[in-house]
């Protein structure tokens, strides 16, 4: 096992270096911004929502690619790709909770547990855009990647016009927001929602993970 996450981080070492540079840079904005506007006690605010901001952003544009590059080394060291998988989801997790107890340090209005329920459900979503989006490009190259970049970007900026469209929508999602942040609501079926969403994600990831040929034109 020891010897499994030497070289899964020998495999992550460049693309958790280009995640500390990215968050540290939003770190120092943060700052920048707050000493800028003169508000030291909206300042904790400021630095948690640029950073958690820059690496949501990394998780979605950026790491589908960084993971293909990933994936063709692990096969070339000779690991399996359960073992991968595993790893890879493991050091995901890791870094994940890293992010999250850093957030908790700040004085901010949110909840503890808000900000665990929101690492978690980002965990859920960065792996099912790692399963899709981050194997369509170890098997396709290059090319799936625009193709998901694009699809993104529609869906980023078409939802909010589609969700005014459709009847109840944004109902739904105010709803499921409110489910997140309200301590009113039964917090173990929401965990356990959360728990199930998760679990969905790992299961889709290992499905397209398992089969997956790789294309070294990346």
């Amino acid at each position: 096992m020891i010897r499994d996450l030497k070289a899964t981080f020998a495999i992550r070492k460049s693309s958790e270096i280009f995640n500390i540079v990215m968050v540290c840079s939003a770190v120092i904005l943060a700052v920048i911004l707050a000493i800028g506007i003169d508000d030291m006690i909206e300042m904790p605010t400021i630095l948690v929502s640029i950073v958690a901001g820059a690496y949501i952003g990394l998780n979605i544009f950026i790491k589908p690619f960084m993971q293909a590059l990933d994936f063709s080394k692990g096969i070339s060291f000779g690991m399996t790709r359960r073992k991968l998988f595993a790893y890879m989801r493991l050091f995901d997790l890791a870094e994940i909770l890293l992010i999250t107890i850093i957030m908790i340090c700040f004085p901010i209005a949110v909840g503890v547990n808000v900000i665990f329920k929101v690492g978690a459900i980002c965990f859920g979503i960065f792996t099912l855009i790692s399963g899709i989006a981050g194997n369509s490009i170890i098997r396709y190259g290059k090319n799936a990647y625009w193709v998901y970049y694009v699809l993104l970007l529609l869906v980023t900026f078409g939802s909010p016009r589609l969700l005014h469209l459709l009847p109840g929508a944004m109902d739904v999602v105010a709803s499921g927001i409110d489910m997140v942040v309200s301590p009113a609501y039964s917090q173990g079926g929401i965990w356990m929602k959360i728990i199930i969403f998760i679990v969905l994600t790992l299961i889709i990831n290992w499905l397209t993970t398992r089969k997956v040929a790789v294309n070294n034109d990346l």
